[in-house]
Order: C-alpha cells, then sequence, then structure tokens
C-alpha cells in the first residue's frame, strides 16, 4: 500500500506543480499585459525575465521575490503611466521577441520535466502492476483451491444424495414390478380358470 500512496503523493505533487505553473504563467501574461501598455517598464522586465528562467529551476525558492517583483512593477506602473504611452510602440516589438524567447524555453524546461516525470510515473506503473499481478496471482490460486474444495463438497453431498435416491427408486420398481408380476399372474389365473 506505500507504493500506492507513493504513486498517489507523486501524482498529487504533480498536479501542485502543474497548478504553480500555472500560477508563474498568470502571473507572467499580467507582467505581458503591464508591458505592452505600459513601454518604460522593459528594463524590469528584462530583470524579471532573467528571473524567470531561474524560476523553472528554482520555483519555490523565488515565488516570493516574483511577487514583489510584480508588486514592484505595479507601483511603478501608476508613477509612470503619462511615459509609459510615449515609448510603448518603440518597446513592443522588444517585447515580443524577449516573450517568444522566454515562452521557447519555458516551454524546453517543462517537456524535459514532464519526461522525466513521465519516465518516473512508467516505472511506478509497472512496478505497481508487477505487484498487483502478484497478489492477483496469489489469492486466484488461494481462491482456486477453497472453490475446488466447496465444488468437491458439493459434489459429494450431490452423489450421495443421488445413490439414496436410486436405492428408494430401486425399492420402488421392485415393488412395483413384484406387484405387476402378481396382477399378472392373478389376471392369467382367470383366464385360465
Amino acid at each position: 500500500m506505500s507504493n500506492l500512496q507513493k504513486f498517489k503523493d507523486t501524482l498529487e505533487n504533480f498536479d501542485k506543480e502543474v497548478e504553480q505553473l500555472k500560477d508563474v504563467s498568470g502571473a507572467y501574461k499580467k507582467l505581458k499585459t503591464l508591458t505592452e501598455n505600459y513601454g518604460l517598464i522593459s528594463k524590469h522586465f528584462e530583470e524579471n525575465s532573467s528571473e524567470l528562467k531561474k524560476i523553472n529551476d528554482h520555483y519555490r525558492e523565488h515565488q516570493e521575490l516574483i511577487l514583489k517583483s510584480l508588486s514592484a512593477l505595479e507601483k511603478i506602473n501608476e508613477k509612470n503611466i503619462i511615459e509609459l504611452g510615449k515609448i510603448l510602440d518603440e518597446k513592443t516589438d522588444q517585447i515580443r521577441k524577449e516573450n517568444k524567447e522566454f515562452y521557447k524555453e519555458f516551454e524546453a524546461t517543462l517537456k524535459i520535466k514532464l519526461e522525466e516525470n513521465k519516465s518516473e510515473i512508467k516505472h511506478l506503473i509497472e512496478s505497481e502492476r508487477n505487484q498487483i499481478k502478484q497478489i492477483f496471482e496469489i489469492e486466484f490460486s488461494r481462491n482456486t483451491k477453497e472453490l475446488r474444495l466447496v465444488i468437491e463438497g458439493e459434489i459429494s453431498k450431490q452423489t450421495e444424495l443421488l445413490l439414496k435416491g436410486q436405492k428408494g427408486i430401486k425399492r420402488s420398481i421392485i415393488i412395483s414390478a413384484v406387484i405387476v408380476v402378481i396382477l399378472s399372474v392373478l389376471t392369467l389365473y382367470k383366464l385360465m380358470a
């Protein structure tokens, strides 16, 4: 059962990691929207992009830093709305290129992690499958033996009942035959007399 629990825990951890990656993706989309609307934060975006690359390997260690950076970006955004409008057109293309690079790297890292987890999960599944197969074979063998004993007992009981029934039928036939013979003899006697 501990292997099943480990497998369940691994799946739950995997789900948590996926949810955390979804959270990072949502934060990144918010960052993208802010940078497209306000071009002045492109330097901060470059810093955050490098931080996001590190987050792929060290997500848990840097999660609070990202949240603080996003909060700082929102504060800077509120202060610089007028200036951001002027530089927005110039920085939009640069930000798009950086986004594409980030997503390519993010996708590559995610695929590597998913492949690693996939092979681990396959190994766990195969191990569990073998254990379940062994347990099933042992249970099947034991149940087969028990079933055989029950069937043999029932067959013995039925055989005894049939033998008793046959004896009763034989007696009835013998008695009927004796009665028929007696009646036949009486009929013949009356016919001859």
